[in-house]
């Protein structure tokens, strides 16, 4: 897991060959104007989603985990605690859906957990299990984009 502001975004662009088109995209004011939904960058390969949402209890959430894809989200308006964990050790509670490119994991131990606001983001590796769209005290909407950049 990294956790960042997104002007820094290109030192992360060696990373890997999608990266720099992605920070490139999440850096455009437009992208808050985008409706929800899917918005294909290069089809498959890269594209986010934009979502709103109403913040939860982290008792209510649970960990989860890709294999095709890297994730970076980040929070066009509110704030919520995203909580990570290595996905080894985690229980599994849903098997992986290949379809659907996601794993289910019991809300076990919490390694880290980090407050996503706008203008920072978290890139999620598939060995990083997250637990996304956590409230800080109350719940609370939040505008969200979520990038997938096929590993």
């Amino acid at each position: 897991m990294i956790i960042d502001r997104i002007e820094n975004g290109r030192l992360y662009e060696p990373m890997h060959k999608r990266f720099r088109k992605a920070f490139a995209t999440l850096a455009d004011p437009a992208i808050a104007e985008k409706p929800d939904g899917r918005h294909d960058v290069e089809g498959d390969d890269l594209y986010y989603i934009v979502q709103h949402y109403t913040t939860k209890p982290m008792d209510q959430g649970r960990f989860e985990s890709h294999r095709k894809y890297i994730d970076i989200q980040a929070l066009l308006a509110g704030q919520e605690i995203l909580a990570w964990s290595p996905i080894q050790g985690l229980e599994v509670v849903e098997p992986y859906d290949e379809a659907k490119d996601i794993m289910f994991y019991r809300a076990g131990t919490i390694i880290a957990q980090t407050r996503l606001e706008p203008g920072l983001f978290c890139l999620l590796y598939p060995h990083d299990a997250h637990l996304p769209s956590c409230q800080l005290a109350c719940p609370a909407a939040v505008h969200k984009v979520v990038f997938k950049i096929r590993v």
